[in-house]
């Protein structure tokens, strides 16, 4: 058996494959990287899957060998990802590994990677009409530290976060985001869902509207407590201007009431 010495991310054992050096080129996308001198083992070691000989190679032909360090043994994850009949992706931005799809819905664009155009907010005080509102919030769904109201976790999404405007005075908030698809999409996927921070809310009574061009192309079912996910699927071909509108209506949200539901999993397909 060799012994070499390799250089290589303290990252590149922590997540437990081969991920910087297989997938991608260069590892100077890592964040403040750290190097760090290790003894590792190559022996020529086998990878089978269900009987049949897997033989690594990177994008390049390469063959890949898995080696051992501290008693493990590091497999590279594309040839593992392919032996499965699932592709690899590397998302150097991201710093992440994508094996088979790349989200719930294999997209070709994501929802949340997609920029916008537009986002505007209302409120309705009282029995006045809809005014602009600045105090709701639509960022990114953390996949890490945002859950559903089941408990999911999700790898895309955007939150929205909509929060009273005075005591026992709001009647309803709105948020809503444009975006230009300019005809590139046939379809529109993912599911509208209640905050796990919001899961017992009495104030949560909120749809979900899809517009195409200005022309309502989808309304769903209300979320509130004890409401499960609701799973859309609008078909959008030939839209030019796409808009997400979230509204809550609620007679009694004061000043520190805040509500929160997601679009996730979502994404468009060509």
């Amino acid at each position: 058996m060799s012994k070499k010495s390799v250089k290589q991310k303290a990252l590149y054992f922590a997540t437990g494959f081969m991920a910087a050096t297989l997938l991608t080129s260069s590892v100077t996308t890592f964040a403040a990287p750290i190097k760090k001198q290790i003894d590792a083992y190559f022996n020529n070691t086998k990878i089978y899957v269900d009987g049949k000989l897997v033989h690594a190679k990177d994008e390049k032909g390469k063959t890949l060998e898995p080696l051992v360090y501290n008693g493990t043994t590091y497999l590279p994850v594309r040839a593992v990802g392919e032996a499965f009949n699932s592709s690899v992706k590397w998302d150097g931005p991201q710093n992440s590994v994508y094996v088979g799809k790349v989200n719930a819905g294999d997209y070709n664009v994501a929802l949340s990677r997609l920029d916008y155009f537009s986002e505007s907010q209302r409120y309705q005080w009282g029995r006045e009409p809809w005014g602009n509102y600045k105090g709701n919030v639509i960022k990114p769904w953390n996949e890490e530290s945002d859950k559903d109201s089941t408990g999911s976790n999700y790898a895309n999404g955007l939150l929205f976060e909509l929060k009273g405007t005075g005591t026992g005075a709001t009647y309803g908030l709105e948020s809503e985001r444009e975006y230009l698809l300019n005809q590139q999409y046939k379809d529109f996927k993912g599911s509208f869902v209640l905050h796990y921070d919001s899961r017992s809310s009495v104030h949560a009574h909120a749809v979900l509207k899809v517009y195409g061009d200005d022309k309502l192309l989808y309304t769903s079912e209300i979320v509130e407590k004890g409401t499960l996910p609701i799973s859309f699927d609008v078909n959008v071909k030939g839209v030019n201007k796409l808009k997400l509108v979230v509204t809550n209506t609620n007679m009694d949200m004061d000043y520190s009431d805040k509500i929160q539901f997601g679009i996730v999993n979502a994404g468009f397909l060509k």
